[in-house]
């Protein structure tokens, strides 16, 4: 039997109080063994007093993890030597804190959970959303909301009764929902920011920050900025008269919506929106929500929300369609103009690159041309670059090498699967 340190692995020649820390992490993230007996580099040292340990390191666990974990301690022999086996389950009743402070895995190494994590952790252990976290805000103001609920709902006042159905009150207070959807909520996180540009961030035109209003009005001044910038025009084919999109407003409207609804209030920061003449970016804070991951995120298979009151406040109003479908409205959107849109996923934050549909890429200089069009469509292969630049095939790739040498852009894979990205 090999040993090796991982994530979810722990090696210990013997025991010690720093173990602790990582019995903590494992019960508040994920299962993990940790082995007594065992150097960091894997050579096996035993336990002579093997019994004795077991016992001590149980009262020890039991004593000093708060709450309680939940875990095995198995004796295990290999080649005439003893070690200690403890494999610690991922619990429900978290935050498990060791001396007052909970704990997380970090790789191979075991850190304290910072501010946010920890907010998670808990809010996790009582089964709670951001949005249904109790806020101390006695006196909120909801003219937008008002004014929403009159034109599509018909109602012409907002009492504790349609602020309680709408999941916004509840126990005599208010919750970090109505915060968000308040006129004057004010939580420091909660913007939309705006900006212009040219091809790329170099060619800055201007820039809109909506701040210190409610999530309603942000959608809504986004949704005017990005009619005034792409609107639609007209194509001639023969005697009929087509309308296109620069960008189809579905798409947008999914996009922006799930960036409002969707994202990470805990993350001090805001929803950005970088609009060019080839694309728009929208990045929303925060990664994929638990039990979500980038396959079943990109093919719209799953319907998970950070913030379920906001969704339904947002479903009730008609802002967004059916849950769980916004993905595949973004790409069946742009389906007419055989195009596909871009996801980024990391753990900070979801970009979606929506790309305008009839940009003229030719037009520009081959350098210019092969940057604009490899940020309005990442991962791209060499032969959609030609179709789109129109650039030749030798002077391509050449200009293409020229460019990787540069660090300009970078590719990946190899042969029929290499792709090409900007960095």
């Amino acid at each position: 039997m090999k040993f090796s340190e991982s994530k979810t692995t722990e090696l210990k020649e013997k025991f010690t109080k720093s173990m602790l820390k990582t019995v903590s992490a494992f019960s508040n993230y994920h299962d993990g063994t940790i082995y007594i007996g065992v150097r960091d580099d894997g050579e096996i040292v035993g336990n002579s007093n093997i019994n004795k340990d077991r016992i001590d390191i149980e009262n020890t666990i039991n004593t000093t993890i708060t709450p309680k974990p939940f875990f095995d301690l198995n004796i295990i022999e290999i080649d005439n030597k003893f070690i200690l086996e403890i494999v610690v389950y991922k619990g429900d009743n978290g935050p498990y804190y060791y001396q007052n402070t909970a704990y997380m895995r970090n790789n191979t190494s075991t850190i304290p959970v910072d501010g946010n994590n920890l907010t998670r952790l808990i809010l996790k252990s009582k089964n709670l959303t951001y949005d249904q976290m109790t806020s101390d805000k006695e006196e909120l103001s909801f003219k937008y909301l008002k004014s929403k609920l009159k034109a599509i709902l018909n109602i012409d006042e907002i009492s504790v009764a349609i602020l309680t159905t709408l999941g916004l009150y509840g126990e005599n207070t208010f919750n970090h929902a109505a915060l968000l959807l308040a006129d004057n909520g004010k939580l420091s996180q909660s913007y939309v920011d705006i900006a212009r540009f040219k091809l790329d961030t170099n060619t800055f035109l201007d820039r809109k920050r909506l701040e210190n209003q409610s999530l309603l009005e942000y959608f809504d001044q986004s949704i005017d900025e990005f009619q005034i910038r792409y609107s639609s025009y007209q194509i001639i084919d023969g005697k009929h008269r087509t309308t296109r999109e620069l960008i189809p407003f579905i798409a947008f409207r999914e996009a922006l919506s799930n960036a409002i609804i969707h994202r990470d209030y805990l993350l001090n920061a805001g929803v950005q929106i970088a609009m060019f003449d080839n694309r728009i970016e929208i990045a929303s804070p925060g990664g994929l929500p638990e039990g979500m991951d980038e396959e079943q995120f990109c093919k719209g298979l799953t319907s998970l929300s950070r913030n379920p009151i906001i969704a339904n406040v947002f479903f009730r109003l008609k802002l967004i369609e059916q849950f769980g479908t916004g993905i595949n409205r973004i790409m069946d959107s742009y389906k007419q103009y055989k195009l596909t849109p871009s996801f980024e996923i990391s753990t900070s934050q979801i970009r979606i690159v929506l790309p305008v549909t009839n940009f003229d890429y030719p037009k520009l200089e081959s350098k210019e041309s092969i940057l604009a069009y490899l940020k309005a469509f990442p991962k791209s292969s060499r032969q959609s670059i030609e179709n789109a630049i129109g650039l030749e095939k030798s002077s391509l790739i050449r200009r293409l090498n020229e460019l990787d040498g540069q660090g300009v852009i970078y590719k990946s894979g190899s042969g029929p699967s290499t792709v090409y990205s900007c960095k």
